[in-house]
């Protein structure tokens, strides 16, 4: 005996009908023992049993976290990449001429020592550097005496006058130099320095050296000569020498 079960949306507007067949809203089927008939409501996802869903894809999996911060420039969930400023882009921050003396005061005498004196020291400026607040701080490193007549000297000290010493004049220093000839001599000094830029998280040493010229001093070299005289030029005023 051929069973025939008819199965019935709640709803009327989608019940098995003749007008839902002709319009293939209907599902049949046929196990040989019985014949199911099941209707779909307009828009759904048919099947007797037919689920209402939204539509479309499941949700893809949530992005993963990002890697832990561990830099010391951390800044939440992102790093600030570290900037490497180059003596070009330093250069306008430098300190000015350093002050350059010689002793004694601009005349000398042939081979004696005359003493010279480059002074500098630590110099930082605030300013911008690539759109950012920024302070760059020079150090000397060394200094570099010209004494004008062909020679020069390298120091790690731009020297002390006679009086910081405790030294009379015409006393050797580390940057003394005696000429060995009279004349008009043109003596000058440069100070060599190292950089340091600091964008507001620790100093960055910046690549190389930067010479800056001190002063220049002219001189005047002369020639003495003594003789044994029995009165001074006070006493004697038309003695040999006065």
């Amino acid at each position: 005996m051929l069973t025939i079960l008819l199965l019935a949306v709640l709803t009327s507007a989608t019940a098995c009908n003749s007008n839902a067949q002709a319009a293939g809203l209907c599902s049949i089927s046929n196990t040989g023992s019985s014949v199911e008939i099941g209707a779909t409501r307009p828009g759904g996802s048919g099947g007797s049993g037919g689920s209402r869903g939204d539509g479309g894809d499941a949700e893809a999996a949530p992005a993963p976290p990002p890697p832990a911060c561990t830099d010391s420039l951390c800044r939440g969930n992102y790093s600030v990449v570290v900037l490497q400023p180059t003596l070009s882009d330093v250069a306008s921050f430098a300190p000015a001429s350093a002050p350059f003396v010689d002793e004694p005061d601009g005349v000398g005498i042939v081979g004696m020592p005359m003493n010279f004196v480059a002074t500098a020291g630590v110099h930082e400026q605030a300013g911008t550097l690539f759109d950012l607040p920024v302070t760059v701080r020079f150090t000397p490193t060394s200094y570099r005496f010209i004494y004008g007549d062909g020679t020069s000297r390298d120091s790690p000290t731009g020297g002390q006058t006679w009086a910081a010493l405790g030294r009379a004049q015409f006393s050797a220093t580390d940057t003394s130099h005696a000429y060995a000839a009279r004349g008009t001599y043109t003596a000058s000094a440069t100070v060599r320095y190292a950089a340091q830029a600091n964008f507001g998280n620790g100093w960055i040493d910046v690549p190389g050296l930067l010479d800056i010229p001190a002063g220049t001093t002219t001189l005047q070299i002369v020639d003495v000569k003594t003789a044994l005289v029995d009165k001074t030029c006070l006493e004697n005023p038309r003695g040999p020498g006065c």
